[in-house]
């Protein structure tokens, strides 16, 4: 009792924050580093900027109203790279810090060739579409015509309903059609944090 919720994205995880792990991974291996806020805009922000090294740029992009669905802050994200002139979009969720800098740059070179990767959370084929992936979220990446279809379903999909459940990725990706599935390293990297339970297992990755 008493005690403040902490924003997971926020959440120490291995001595860092959550979200810390993501943007430094992904400053690796990207030119600009574009994030969406919602919920503690500005907690998640101090957290990002601690973590993106100096000489990356780093964008905001602010959801408004903060609790729209997760694939309308991915819209949000897309749209910024699109304009901005990106070739290829690397997508990411704040709540996954397991994933490798090296997956994300193999995502980012099989969309440059072929449109749009996810990884693979057991595709039956390389190329599959998404009613034959076992979830369909973030890592993914796209082509400039990927991306920008992808956004165009978002927003056919999205009626404007609030909440961050109302629309996921999964029904964009079955209508988006096939993309290629690139492997994991290993199971770390398609761990979605949510759980104390799933803290103490990416930092058990992390560990490594």
């Amino acid at each position: 009792m008493g005690r403040r919720p902490v924003n997971k994205l926020v959440y120490p995880v291995a001595g860092r924050p959550m979200v810390g792990w993501v943007v430094s991974r992904a400053a690796r291996v990207s030119d600009v580093v574009i994030v969406g806020l919602g919920f503690d805009a500005g907690v998640v922000w101090s957290s990002v900027l601690e973590w993106v090294p100096g000489d990356v740029p780093v964008v905001p992009v602010l959801n408004d109203p903060a609790d729209v669905p997760m694939a309308v802050t991915a819209a949000n994200v897309l749209s910024e790279g699109l304009r901005r002139g990106a070739d290829v979009l690397l997508l990411l969720a704040g709540d996954q810090p397991t994933v490798r800098s090296e997956t994300m740059e193999r995502l980012a070179e099989a969309a440059a060739r072929e449109g749009a990767a996810v990884l693979d959370r057991g595709a039956p084929v390389e190329r599959p579409s998404g009613d034959e992936l076992e979830g369909h979220g973030p890592p993914m990446a796209f082509d400039r015509e990927g991306a920008r279809r992808f956004v165009d379903l978002i927003l056919e999909e999205w009626e404007g309903e609030r909440g961050t459940n109302v629309l996921n990725l999964n029904p964009v990706m079955r209508r988006f059609g096939p993309f290629r599935a690139v492997p994991p390293v290993d199971d770390c990297e398609l761990l979605n944090v949510n759980t104390p339970d799933q803290v103490r297992e990416a930092e058990r990755c992390l560990g490594r």
